[in-house]
């Protein structure tokens, strides 16, 4: 898996989409999430991201460092921005994830591995989630990206399937030397 450096200057050059199964290339982010990340993010974004952006190609992928980067620039501002900024980014969602037959939390929870992938492109490492009880998943999600980004993600994904009262546990952490993050991850219907 990709290790990320804290910051490194803004690349955004677009890449090739190696397609799905080669993981071995460098991780690669859909252009797409860029642009939601600074709008979303408005007056949080500092304006020379917010400029180097203007140019994103949605369709196209990009370094995966260049994300992280501008990721934990916001972390640097307020260390509620990453979480705050992925559950409004993927709270968006819920047409899609319907249109992919996904209409309950328990539904995407099952979905999570296939959907990781699908989003990501080169070794972007791996998610994993078991459903625990009715309401109540274990996800480990061993990746390079800012896990309060992913956290937020993830609850944007359940809220947008109409969850309410949703906890996230981080009981393991990658960036603190765990092989995995674990987000012990409970919700009401």
């Amino acid at each position: 898996m990709d290790r990320f450096s804290r910051y490194a200057p803004l690349e955004l050059r677009p890449h090739a989409d190696p397609g799905m199964d080669d993981r071995s290339g460098p991780t690669l982010t859909l252009g797409s999430l860029f642009t939601m990340l600074v709008t979303v993010g408005g007056d949080d974004v500092p304006p020379e991201y917010v400029a180097a952006c203007r140019n994103i190609d949605p369709e196209a992928w990009y370094l995966g460092q260049d994300l992280e980067t501008i990721l934990n620039k916001l972390e640097d501002r307020d260390p509620a921005l990453p979480e705050l900024i992925g559950r409004n980014i993927y709270f968006m969602f819920r047409t899609q994830l319907h249109g992919l037959g996904i209409k309950t939390p328990a539904d995407f929870m099952v979905q999570l591995p296939t959907m990781w992938k699908f989003a990501t492109r080169g070794d972007s490492g791996t998610w994993r989630a078991a459903m625990k009880g009715e309401r109540h998943a274990i996800v480990e999600s061993h990746q390079p990206f800012n896990c309060h980004f992913e956290i937020g993600g993830l609850r944007g994904f359940i809220e947008a399937l109409d969850a309410y009262d949703v906890e996230i546990a981080h009981s393991t952490c990658v960036r603190r030397g765990d092989p995995f993050c674990t987000f012990d991850t409970r919700w009401q219907e």
